[in-house]
């Protein structure tokens, strides 16, 4: 038999292996690094599916119980929860990831419609200025702060009243003391008519008491206002606008470091400013950017309506980014003139076709470039001819 074993192992050439090194006792290979490496990383991913779980869980917590939750510590999960906690919070209330003012009270960009009341955000040292004077010059109705001017004799009228501040009259007399006199008399020397035929209503958009009154008075509803001006965009579309009557924000951005170095600068001798800072002439502009200035995170504070002494998380920008993405007509102060034409064609303003219009603009921003490009084509022309 055996025999007969060995006979048939060689012809099929079959090697058998000792009873001491059997597949059942040989020693296993030691692991190598790409089976570590695999391992690793599925244990990385079960680490993040855990942490993205544990945050949904949270913040879930967060919305059915109105609290806040402290959130995971590690960075993964830090990280994903920022992008998702904010969202969940506010989308458990308003079915959206904006916040409840935004989602309820403004206008989509996609939606716009003439039915949307336009709100200005004037953020200071932005332009803001310069959209009021213009938008007077169009002949539209403001509701800013000379809407309120005791002088005028309407600021405890209970009722929506447009009028012309600046009538003959009272042109000569009423500039002293305030910024927005001030800003008309200045701006508008040039073009005495517009500023005769200037229109605003008889409340004040600029602060939270004045904004209470134009609520309680029905200012959006009533439609009297082209256009509003505020500086606190949060409180503003909280209060001014609803569902039946949204609004639309225009809001025109500069440059951070640029707005700050205009604001301490302007407000050194803005005597008209209720912010006025004199003692800021004693001062450097380094020294005053460490010790005296509070406008660290200004515009995210604004959007979701935090004080300026609260602190803001990325989680707080990532809400405000939302809300400016989705809500807000952009504008930037270094190409202020594209942004006015932009604001333009949202509050059907015809600023080409239009003589009065067409007149503000080149007023404001000079002739049109495609004007210049013709004349220089022109004169190219004419000297090739020459030639």
């Amino acid at each position: 038999r055996n025999a007969a074993d060995t006979t048939t192992r060689n012809k099929y050439n079959i090697t058998m292996i000792p009873r001491e090194t059997s597949y059942h006792t040989r020693p296993r290979k030691t692991t190598t690094a790409t089976t570590s490496t695999h391992h690793n990383r599925k244990y990385q991913k079960l680490r993040i599916s855990l942490a993205i779980l544990l945050t949904l869980t949270l913040s879930l917590l967060s919305i059915l119980l109105d609290i806040d939750l402290p959130l995971p510590s590690s960075r993964t999960s830090l990280r994903r929860s920022l992008q998702t906690a904010p969202k969940l919070r506010y989308l458990g209330r308003s079915h959206s990831a904006l916040l409840p003012y935004a989602h309820h009270n403004l206008r989509r960009i996609k939606l716009l419609d003439d039915s949307a009341t336009p709100l200005f955000w004037h953020i200071p040292k932005s332009g803001g200025t310069t959209a009021k004077r213009l938008y007077d010059c169009f002949g539209l109705t403001l509701a800013n702060r000379l809407g309120a001017d005791p002088r005028y004799g309407l600021h405890d009228k209970e009722e929506i009243v447009v009028f012309h501040p600046f009538d003959s009259s009272s042109s000569n007399n009423d500039n002293d003391g305030d910024d927005n006199a001030r800003e008309h008399s200045s701006s508008n020397n040039s073009n005495n008519s517009s500023r005769n035929n200037a229109k605003f209503v008889n409340v004040d958009t600029t602060t939270q008491e004045g904004i209470l009154r134009a609520e309680r008075l029905g200012l959006v509803p009533s439609r009297k206002a082209d256009i509003i001006f505020s500086s606190d965009v949060y409180f503003a579309s909280d209060h001014l606008f609803d569902e039946s009557h949204r609004g639309t924000i225009l809001a025109l951005f500069r440059q951070p470091i640029d707005r700050l170095v205009s604001k301490f600068y302007y407000l050194q001798t803005a005597t008209w400013e209720r912010t006025y800072r004199p003692e800021w002439k004693d001062m450097s502009l380094l020294e005053w950017a460490e010790k005296v200035n509070g406008d660290e995170n200004f515009l995210v504070k604004k959007i979701v309506g935090k004080k300026l002494r609260e602190e803001v998380d990325l989680g707080d920008l990532i809400v405000a980014r939302e809300v400016v993405q989705k809500t807000f007509v952009v504008g930037l102060m270094e190409d202020m003139e594209e942004s006015v034409r932009r604001f333009n064609v949202v509050l059907g303003i015809d600023d080409v076709g239009d003589e009065r219009n067409r007149g503000c603009m080149e007023e404001f921003f000079g002739k049109h470039q495609e004007e210049e490009e013709v004349k220089q084509e022109k004169e190219a022309s004419k000297e090739t001819n020459a030639d």
